[in-house]
């Protein structure tokens, strides 16, 4: 004969194989051993997603001669390319063609450049580099834009893109030297 639901309630030590599953180490250490075998991974995963997080460098307050020239460099780049674009067509028919030609032909020092420049402000700015590098950036974008488009304008973009053709990356670098795009303004270096 079986048990009764009143049974059952009324008596858990009479019927501990089933009741008694709650209180006396059996279905207890099950669901915790489930608990287990879950928990471990998840932890084992977010401290591996944490370790990148715990092991960034610490921030300098400053930009190492290396990271400024990258800076420099990177900038110049943008200001160069979007100037270029505007200036195509009307005052100079083959700026376009020329940057591009120019920025294919250095690209990994390029790459390097940005690289450099992404370690820097990763390191400077943990929590919001993204949102900061945007910023910088698109303000040489503004920049670039919205200087009025003349020939006088477009005649010193088209001396920078000739400099750069017969000298390189080397009159590349010389050009943002002289330039600055305000990074040495903008950054301290470190000393």
């Amino acid at each position: 004969m079986r048990p009764t639901l009143a049974r059952r309630t009324a008596s858990p030590q009479r019927v501990s194989g089933r009741i008694g599953l709650w209180h006396s180490g059996g279905l207890v250490p099950r669901i915790g051993a489930v608990m287990i075998r879950v928990l471990v991974p998840v932890v084992l995963c977010l401290a591996v997603l944490a370790a990148p997080v715990a092991a960034a460098p610490k921030p300098k307050k400053c930009f190492t001669l290396p990271e400024l020239t990258s800076e420099r460099e990177v900038r110049h780049g943008i200001y160069l390319r979007e100037a270029s674009r505007r200036c195509q067509g009307r005052f100079l028919p083959d700026s376009v063609k020329t940057w591009d030609t120019f920025e294919e032909a250095n690209g990994a020092k390029f790459r390097a450049a940005v690289a450099r420049r992404l370690k820097a402000w990763q390191r400077e700015f943990p929590a919001d580099w993204q949102a900061k590098q945007n910023h910088a950036d698109g303000s040489i974008v503004t920049y670039a834009r919205n200087i009025p488009l003349t020939e006088g304008f477009c005649e010193n973009i088209g001396e920078l893109l000739t400099t750069i053709t017969k000298r390189g990356y080397g009159g590349f670098s010389a050009q943002t030297k002289i330039i600055k795009n305000e990074v040495v303004q903008a950054y301290k270096a470190c000393q």
